[in-house]
């Protein structure tokens, strides 16, 4: 997979909502985007595919699909301060608005990776029910930063055992034999552990490629459902992974909450999302 240009790293992803009215149809909304990062737009009403227009040649984009309910674009080239390429997106309803236009710029610092587009009217009950989710996602935070708080406590042995984090089963520690793969990465050994109150997989990654590369996000989840696990922190001893080099990654969770033997996921991306390491099934 290609890498993002050496002037372009370190930009920040940006997800936002975007309401259209009927007064908006030819006033087009700003979109930030950048060579090799995907900017993925959602509609929550279908658009008619075959009258998508983008005002710039082909060879301008790495990548544009176009489905009933989103697109996704990547341009291949940096468009220019100052210059712009329209996207006009029409509805399949005829209902008003008609249509949306797109002014596609290049920013300096952020890209625009998740574009929720809000064309209906929202009832009482979506905004109750997007008013749960912050809830739910504010709640999981607060549990999140309690753990972390107890690990911060937890120095040594005894620290572990005064905060509960260790029990009369003591610790499980296992190998995992079947290890993945990735974009210029390779697993050299995989080691699963497990507690009462907490699980961690160490990860010995090599980096084939040419360019340095720092794990930054850790997304474990269940194979037969898809449920996520909540990552704690994904750690190594080293900021990055030079070219050629080894390097441990701890992935650690929370007590474990899945069921015994069950098969997990893991995967590792870097800030920019760009490679990934993919451990595709293992079990604790």
């Amino acid at each position: 997979m290609a890498q993002p240009q050496e002037g372009l790293r370190g930009r920040e992803l940006k997800r936002r909502r975007v309401a259209l009215t009927g007064s908006t149809t030819d006033k087009p909304v700003e979109l930030h985007v950048a060579p090799d990062y995907l900017t993925t737009l959602e509609f929550d009403s279908p658009v008619k595919r075959d009258a998508v227009v983008l005002s710039a040649p082909a060879d301008r984009l790495a990548l544009f699909e176009i489905t009933s309910r989103a697109i996704v674009l990547k341009p291949s080239m940096d468009l220019g301060a100052g210059r712009s390429v329209e996207l006009t997106v029409p509805f399949a309803d005829g209902a008003a608005p008609t249509r949306v236009v797109f002014s596609l710029v290049t920013h300096p610092s952020e890209v625009d990776a998740q574009v929720m587009v809000s064309r209906l009217p929202r009832t009482a009950e979506a905004i109750q029910a997007e008013l749960e989710e912050l809830r739910a996602s504010c709640a999981a935070k607060d549990a999140e930063l309690e753990a972390l708080r107890a690990r911060s406590v937890a120095s040594g042995p005894a620290g572990m055992i005064l905060a509960g984090l260790l029990g009369t089963g003591g610790v499980r520690v296992g190998k995992v034999d079947a290890l993945g793969s990735g974009e210029g990465l390779k697993p050299q050994e995989a080691v699963t552990y497990s507690a009462r109150g907490w699980a961690a997989i160490a990860v010995e990654v090599r980096n084939t490629g040419s360019q340095l590369w720092t794990p930054t996000d850790a997304r474990l989840s269940i194979v037969a459902s898809g449920e996520r696990i909540n990552v704690l922190a994904v750690r190594m001893k080293e900021q990055q992974i030079r070219p050629g080099g080894t390097e441990l990654v701890v992935v650690e969770t929370g007590a474990p909450n899945w069921s015994e033997g069950a098969l997990l996921r893991l995967e590792l991306r870097d800030s920019e999302g760009t490679r990934r390491l993919l451990i595709p099934r293992f079990t604790f």
